[in-house]
């Protein structure tokens, strides 16, 4: 019966993986918000959705926009090269950011006034050159039909994340709880990514 029910195309196949990861991953973090509410404060909150704010918006020009491109090129090794393109790319952007964070330091500081993220300034470009791998290394998964593996990705980010919030909060890290929980999701996607890539 069950058999009857799966999708006989391979394109369907893949959109019902792709889908399924998807699904979960979005169903963990509201699954575990009554908790995170009555763990940490609307300040914490706002403190975090602050830094993620500012990682999302530098995070559209890491790549210098190069990773949407890897799909496009008939060969693998023209792929490759936009690839490693745009990982240089990347790092370069994320080594400015933090060049800038170095010297204007004391003035963003003061910029964010009462909303101040701290020493958290000092790991924007960290964030900032994670996402970039990530989008990176997902566009190439993604030309290679590895969605089993990209699905079960945004899973483990997801429960990751989830998890390590919880844990940290319960430890009383604060706003601290749910950055560093975010930075440690990344991290290790980004490496279960890399693990998966073959470029050579």
């Amino acid at each position: 019966m069950i058999t009857k029910l799966k999708p006989k195309s391979e394109f369907s196949r893949n959109v019902l993986t792709l889908m399924t990861g998807t699904t979960i991953a979005q169903a963990i973090p509201i699954a575990i918000s009554p908790i995170l509410t009555r763990i940490y404060t609307p300040k914490d909150f706002g403190v975090f959705a602050l830094y993620m704010a500012i990682v999302l918006l530098l995070s559209v020009f890491t790549t210098g926009q190069y990773d949407l491109a890897i799909m496009l090129p008939k060969y693998e090794k023209s792929a490759i090269n936009i690839v490693g393109l745009s990982l240089v790319i990347n790092m370069i952007f994320s080594s400015c950011i933090l060049i800038l964070i170095l010297i204007f330091f004391d003035l963003f500081q003061s910029l964010l006034g009462e909303n101040s993220l701290g020493n958290f300034l000092y790991l924007i470009p960290l964030s900032v050159f994670l996402i970039g791998c990530y989008q990176t290394l997902n566009y190439w998964l993604n030309r290679e039909k590895q969605y089993k593996t990209l699905s079960i990705n945004k899973v483990v980010q997801s429960l990751t994340s989830s998890t390590s919030s919880i844990t940290l909060g319960i430890q009383d890290f604060g706003e601290d709880g749910l950055i560093i929980s975010q930075i440690l999701a990344q991290a290790i996607v980004v490496a279960l990514l890399i693990k998966k890539v073959k470029l050579i």
